[in-house]
This record gives structure tokens, sequence and C-alpha cells, in this order.
């Protein structure tokens, strides 16, 4: 008998995933996500170490990328695409490939849709935005990203405060999905 793929939440934990241990996301990214078929994912924002240890349980380890390697190791046959405005946290191995990108420039979205995907050709299946967290980012982001999101997609903006979420839900046609951890622990699920 061979061995079962792990879930969301065991990669989550295996990476040290904020999403894991500062968020409430993962049972939300299960049910949105498990029978997703994903050829193509795109993430906003990767992080690096003094932003993310201070998210995590003294007792865990900081893994770089760790939302990265946990969707590389869930969907190991998809493109995983990864941006972030600093170079240096940029990870390009195995099925993952990052590019830098400023949320706040319109054109800098542009130039990242280019370098990541044939625009004639490819949409992404999976988007998700936890760049700069900053509402006007993640409005412009959205208004470039969604024309990008393929037929039976999810585009996912995390860490919003309700108000902020609702929104932006509002404002593009998504729902709000409140967590429990964080007074920033909301998702706006936008599904197409």
């Amino acid at each position: 008998m061979g061995l079962e793929a792990m879930t969301l939440t065991q990669l989550a934990k295996k990476y040290s995933s904020d999403k894991f241990y500062r968020h409430s996301y993962l049972p939300h990214y299960e049910r949105l996500l498990a029978t997703r078929n994903v050829q193509r994912l795109l993430e906003m924002g990767i992080g690096f170490r003094d932003l993310m240890v201070p998210f995590l349980p003294a007792n865990i380890s900081y893994c770089h990328g760790s939302s990265l390697k946990m969707w590389s190791e869930y969907w190991p046959d998809a493109e995983i695409w990864a941006c972030d405005i600093r170079e240096d946290t940029l990870i390009n191995e195995g099925n993952i490939h990052s590019v830098v990108c400023d949320q706040s420039s319109g054109r800098s979205l542009a130039e990242m849709v280019m370098a990541s995907t044939d625009v004639l050709k490819h949409k992404f299946d999976v988007i998700i935005d936890d760049g700069s967290h900053q509402l006007e980012h993640q409005k412009l982001t959205a208004s470039v990203l969604l024309p990008r999101l393929a037929h039976g997609g999810v585009y996912i903006i995390e860490d919003t405060y309700s108000d902020k979420g609702a929104e932006l839900a509002l404002l593009f046609g998504g729902q709000l999905i409140a967590g429990y951890k964080q007074p920033d622990d909301c998702l706006v699920v936008i599904e197409r």
C-alpha cells in the first residue's frame, strides 16, 4: 500500500507556514482547493526571516518560502509562481518560480504577468494575494490579475480586516471568510 499524500494542514505544519500558526486559513484552503485540478498557482508575497519569525511559536523553526513549498508538494506537477518586492526572497527551484514585483505598481504587476505566463494561452487556477496587505495595493492587484484567473479558478486575498475585506468582496464579487485567531484573520474569496 502506497503512502497517502499529506493534507494542506499537514504540509503547513511541515513547512512552518503562518497560514497555520498565525491564521486560521487551512480549513478554508482544504475546502476550497482539495478538488481543484491546479496546473498554475501564483502567490503574491514570499516573506523573509525577520518578517515571518514573530508569527511563529518559539519552538517552530522558520522555513523560507513555506507556503510555496507547501503548494509545491501538494501539487507537484503544477507550476508554482510567486513574486515579492524584495529580490533576496526569490525562490527558483523545482516547480517553484519567482520574480520581483512591486504590488503598488500596475506596470510592475503587468510585467510580472508577462514574465510568468504566456498571456495568450495560460491563466492561473489559483491566485493568492499575501503581499503588502495594503487595501489600495490589493485593489490594484485584483484589477490586474483577475483577468488572468482561469475559468473555474479561485482568487484569494489574505490578511484582511473584516471591514476592508467586506469592501474588497463587494468590489470584486467575492465573499468574506472571517477567521478567529487575529483581527486581520479574514480571507476574501473570489471564484470564477
